[in-house]
This record gives C-alpha cells, structure tokens and sequence, in this order.
C-alpha cells in the first residue's frame, strides 16, 4: 500500500463504522417510539373491574342452596 492510497483506506473504513452506529440509533428510536405507543394504549384502556363487578359463581341446586366449593 503506498502513501496515496492510505486516506481512501481510512475513510472507507470510518463510513463502514458509522453505518452500524446510524443503524443503531434508528433501532433504539424505533423501540423507544412503540414504548411510547404502547404505554398510550394502555392509558386509554377502561381500568380493571372492581371486586364488586367480578362475576359470581351461579347457585348450587343440588344442595341447599349454597355455593359449591371455591377453588
């Protein structure tokens, strides 16, 4: 390799080790950006039923009228 031909060797060299940084940057905006959404869709969700609006087990028939076993 002669004198010339080393600025082209080092500058082909310094663009191939950006290209994976840019990518990464793009990367970490993307993950950064569906966090964003996501936590934004789960705000406007309805908030979890309270224990009073839980659904109840029907009545038992066969006994006297009493709920069959909880598990």
């Amino acid at each position: 390799m002669t004198a010339m031909e080393m600025p082209y060797t080092t500058a082909a060299g310094g663009a191939t080790g950006v290209i994976p940084l840019l990518v990464g940057i793009v990367v970490v905006a993307l993950l950064i950006g569906m966090a964003q959404l996501g936590i934004r869709k789960r705000r406007r969700r309805p908030p979890p039923p309270r224990p009073e609006e839980q659904p109840h087990r029907p009545v038992d028939r066969r006994t006297d009228g009493r709920r069959g076993p909880e598990r």
